[in-house]
């Protein structure tokens, strides 16, 4: 069986046969780090490194970082890298690896999305689906263990947990023919695509833990995947981002505390659509005329908020597609 490891870590001292990162016609975050590590110690040139969608850049490390082997995947910008993409970055990887026939124990890679918007559980599973299709097709005997490095702590703990639900190991198939064994991670195959849940709330770290425990963990508890961009984290388009994602959202969570322009911005679109819009607010917010006869809930603690929420997603969409 092939282990499946979180690591707290990071990407740069992870120790590992290969590093698998994306190349999504630039750098960014965990990607970004390595390649301007490699450079700097003159392991290759900057265009060494830059795959186009499609291609790859594979490389010994000769020590520069703590894996042995960089493998870069060229991928589809940020805007178009979604969950069906990321799935398969992560089959395209084994394959990759597989075809080089090099005596491979673990690889190391991140998950990816959680810094421009996408559902860090979603992406998650996305890439376990992947690599399992992946060694379903391309098995690689020696391969051992996979690791996903995040650094984060509040990441990490909600990997942690999506790990559990995701069972611990994949199965190790010994060729092609091999069939993948009940009871593994089958159930990611047969389970349909979540229904996305978008979130608009000011751009701020004092929102965090709102967004993380009083919105994120309950739309994930109601059945959905749950989406935000964040505009320190994001690079590209950040507006065609949002519109993108407030388009294949079924509901839109607005967060109206501090009156910040996107937001209302935001909820505007979304109305414009059609969108269902859910509205809440720390208590004491004042809302603007053309809100203020909406409903709205507002919340002074986290847990009030995740209690008033989860009701109120049952209430209209839960029980109404049930």
């Amino acid at each position: 069986m092939i282990q499946i490891e979180l690591a707290r870590e990071d990407v740069i001292s992870i120790n590992a046969d290969v590093l698998v990162l994306k190349h999504a016609q630039s750098f960014y975050g965990a990607d970004e780090s390595v390649y301007l590590r490699l450079v700097q110690q003159g392991i290759c040139d900057e265009n060494d490194v830059c795959p186009q969608d499609g291609d790859t850049a594979f490389l010994a490390t000769l020590g520069a970082i703590g894996a042995k082997h960089a493998l870069f995947l060229g991928t589809p910008r940020l805007g178009k890298f979604s969950y069906r993409e990321i799935r398969l970055f992560a089959q395209r990887a084994i394959e990759f690896l597989a075809n080089e026939r090099m005596p491979i124990e673990t690889f190391a890679t991140t998950v990816h999305g959680a810094g421009y918007g996408l559902d860090i559980e979603e992406s998650f599973r996305s890439m376990i689906l992947g690599f399992q299709q992946g060694l379903t097709s391309h098995p690689i005997a020696t391969l051992k263990k996979i690791i996903f490095v995040e650094r984060n702590t509040r990441r990490h703990e909600v990997l942690q947990a999506a790990l559990g639900d995701v069972q611990l190991v994949l199965p190790a198939v010994s060729n092609a023919n091999d069939v993948v064994p009940k009871g593994t991670v089958n159930k990611l195959i047969v389970t349909p695509p979540r229904k996305t849940v978008f979130v608009a709330m000011p751009f701020s770290e004092n929102f965090e833990d709102v967004y993380q425990f009083g919105i994120y963990a309950t739309v994930r508890r109601c059945g959905y995947v749950c989406e935000k961009v964040d505009e320190s984290l994001y690079a590209g388009s950040i507006i065609d981002r949002i519109t993108c994602g407030i388009q294949e959202a079924e509901f839109i969570i607005a967060d109206l505390t501090e009156e910040r322009p996107n937001v209302y911005l935001e909820v505007g679109y979304a109305w414009g659509l059609g969108k269902p819009v859910i509205l809440i607010a720390r208590e004491g917010q004042r809302l603007h005329f053309d809100l203020s006869h909406h409903k709205c809930l507002f919340y002074r603690t986290i847990a009030r908020l995740s209690e008033q929420l989860e009701r109120t997603i049952h209430d209209l969409f839960v029980q109404a597609r049930s």
